[in-house]
């Protein structure tokens, strides 16, 4: 955390604690009598950089040499390091607040007590929870896998769709997903966000490309070039797909951001595969982003008619 001036003293008639007493019982460190602003500046002409926090007083010469000695993001799959080690199954669903006055509780597994109605395989790249809850929500059973999990064996499973997860670092070294994809592509209704988007424009035949200092936090606008609707969305991603390297016989780009005009979603023109880079499960604003999921739940409804 770092901030301009931080004041030590908690004068509010509400609070229990200092800020300084709050964050140090949390373990979060504070930076502050700095210029913030000079900060933001440097960033946004250098781009995002590495660097070390230190409390300890070591000189800053040595500081500087471990920060530029770590590894840069480019390059790192990141995904291998973070996914689960065995397949799992997932029944939690969202939060009900209807389950009395100032209370909220979980539901454990699809509304209402139905049956599920599609079987989800999920990759997990560094999956969100709120992503399978929503999944469950839709009336899925919903299967999380390993990243490197095969394209067979994902098959083998017998799902109505798979889901590709978002995820950190480099999409680029994560080659195995990539293979996966191209597998699974036409044989089953794929739906991606976040780092299963940029796999997905890789599948495709598309590169990636690393952005300056990524995107971050809340309220970045896109446009759903679809509807002419523009969305308020959540971002934490540092790569992007490059929409002029897509095949534009094959692959159409559905949403553009409108920030720094960078690709934030694709479908294939023919076969049942749709991805998109922001967050939708945690998107605000009036157009609730989280359509996409009823999106693929029509998606894996229609494929299922079709090979009936």
């Amino acid at each position: 955390m770092i901030v301009r001036e931080f004041s030590a003293v908690a004068s509010n008639w509400r609070s229990g604690e200092s800020a300084q007493l709050y964050l140090a019982q949390h373990g979060v460190p504070v930076i502050w009598d700095i210029d913030t602003r000079a900060l933001v500046r440097h960033l946004r002409q250098c781009g995002a950089l590495r660097g070390v926090v230190s409390t300890d007083g070591t000189d800053a010469e040595k500081l500087i040499a471990e920060a530029r000695a770590l590894p840069t993001m480019a390059g790192l799959d990141l995904a291998s390091s973070v996914t689960c080690q065995q397949r799992y199954p997932w029944h939690e669903g969202g939060i009900s607040l209807e389950s009395g006055a100032g209370t909220a509780a979980r539901v454990p597994g699809v509304p209402g007590g139905a049956s599920p109605r599609f079987r989800v395989v999920a990759y997990d790249f560094g999956i969100k929870r709120n992503i399978l809850r929503l999944l469950v929500d839709k009336g899925c059973e919903v299967t999380v896998v390993p990243a490197s999990t095969s394209a067979e064996d994902v098959l083998a499973l017998k799902p109505d769709g798979v889901f590709l997860s978002n995820g950190p670092g480099d999409p680029e070294p994560v080659t195995y997903a990539v293979e996966n994809i191209r597998k699974l592509l036409g044989r089953v209704p794929i739906f991606g966000i976040c780092l299963g988007h940029q796999l997905c424009g890789l599948a495709l035949g598309g590169r990636t490309f690393k952005l300056k200092f990524g995107h971050h936090g809340s309220n970045h606008p896109v446009k759903n070039l679809l509807t002419g609707q523009v969305e308020i969305t959540s971002h934490n991603h540092g790569f992007a797909v490059d929409p002029d390297s897509l095949p534009a016989s094959d692959v159409e780009v559905t949403h553009l951001n409108l920030n720094d005009h960078t690709n934030e979603g694709l479908r294939h023109r023919t076969l049942p595969l749709f991805s998109v880079q922001y967050h939708p499960e945690s998107s605000p604003g009036p157009h609730d982003s989280r359509y996409l999921f009823d999106e693929f739940i029509k998606m894996m409804a229609t494929y299922a008619k079709a090979h009936a």
